[in-house]
């Protein structure tokens, strides 16, 4: 079959973005035509796809060229939508994938032939959170996107009645299980290296994250390090920590079997399912989270949000118990089985089917 998976603006770099290009690579290989449809002037994917990429300009015309000097839509996504529509339009396929709330309006507005179907990865509502009058528009776009009428998937079970979103498909984000995996890594046996992915977005909990590093720098010297991945630069100004920029999924990989232990603190949507959580447990690297699945009490050590003392204790404890610790890996490796791109791409052709 063929199937479109459109995008509002530009390729990113955030997990979503890595599953729609892995869903895509997996689906080719399966002997399936997938196109993703990007704006003009976008920018290249971050993460390898072999999908065939169209662009739509400002009118809605379908290009096989990108053009970095087309003249940006005056409108901003307000534009890209109504250009996409009309993309969209111009084209046939048997399934239409939108994937983000700006996409979605799109999707089901335009009359293109194929089944259309919206992969919810997260409940976007919750990142507009700030007192903007821009923020206020898109927190109503998305809750809007919900009830369009698209056949909803959502990639956690929690999502399944959450709010607006109402549906019983569920697909996993994928792992590739070749990569991300237990590597024989040299570690200095007087370093104890904690790592965190470290975006400072209020939600994501990064703060708190490093406020307990400080008390813990205070309490064992320069024998404890926290490693950030992707972090701001400035933060590099706090003693001990150093920030980190893995270049594709194999330095990734690389970055998470450095640590002693991965810390994530973030403080919405608990249930969901976070990137660097399945990617730290699958290379079998020690969990210190305040939730997201599979994260329990038996694979991971669960602490309160906004909870920087938890934090500490949480990571002395761990230091101080490494047979309790080595269980929970053990345990948090089976979980991580179920995550394998094979499983994952072929449940939702099926779904299309």
């Amino acid at each position: 079959m063929k199937i479109i998976i459109p995008i509002v603006g530009s390729f990113g770099k955030s997990g979503g973005f890595r599953v729609l290009s892995q869903l895509a690579n997996y689906w080719i290989k399966d002997g399936h035509k997938v196109v993703f449809l990007s704006y003009i002037n976008a920018t290249d994917p971050y993460f390898p796809t072999e999908a065939e990429i169209l662009y739509y300009d400002n009118k809605g015309d379908v290009l096989e060229q990108k053009d970095n000097n087309h003249p940006k839509a005056f409108l901003g996504v307000f534009q890209l939508r109504n250009a996409l529509k009309k993309a969209l339009n111009r084209l046939e396929a048997d399934i239409v994938l939108a994937n983000h709330c700006f996409t979605a309006q799109p999707v089901k507005k335009s009359s293109i032939n194929a089944r259309k179907f919206y992969y919810v990865q997260a409940y976007e509502p919750d990142f507009y959170y700030h007192k903007t009058i821009k923020d206020f528009i898109f927190k109503r776009i998305s809750k809007k996107s919900y009830k369009l009428g698209l056949e909803i998937i959502v990639n956690a079970s929690m999502y399944k009645s959450y709010n607006e979103i109402k549906t019983d498909k569920v697909i996993f984000p994928g792992l590739d299980l070749d990569i991300f995996k237990p590597l024989p890594i040299n570690k200095d046996s007087n370093k104890i290296v904690l790592g965190t992915i470290g975006r400072l977005e209020e939600y994501k909990g990064t703060i708190y994250i490093i406020e307990a590093f400080k008390i813990l720098r205070k309490k064992l010297g320069d024998k404890i390090e926290l490693h950030i991945g992707f972090g701001e630069k400035h933060l590099e100004e706090i003693e001990g920590i150093k920030i980190l920029f893995p270049d594709g999924d194999k330095e990734l990989a690389q970055y998470y079997n450095s640590l002693n232990f991965y810390i994530c603190a973030g403080t919405i949507q608990l249930e969901a399912i976070h990137y660097p959580i399945i990617e730290s447990m699958a290379c079998k690297v020690p969990v210190i989270t305040t939730g997201y699945y599979p994260s329990n009490d038996d694979n991971s050590i669960i602490v309160p949000i906004k909870d920087s003392i938890s934090l500490e204790k949480a990571v002395i404890a761990a230091i101080n118990e490494p047979e309790a610790v080595e269980l929970r890996n053990e345990i948090a490796s089976n979980s991580i089985k179920q995550f394998d791109w094979k499983i994952i791409s072929q449940k939702m052709i099926n779904y299309f089917s």
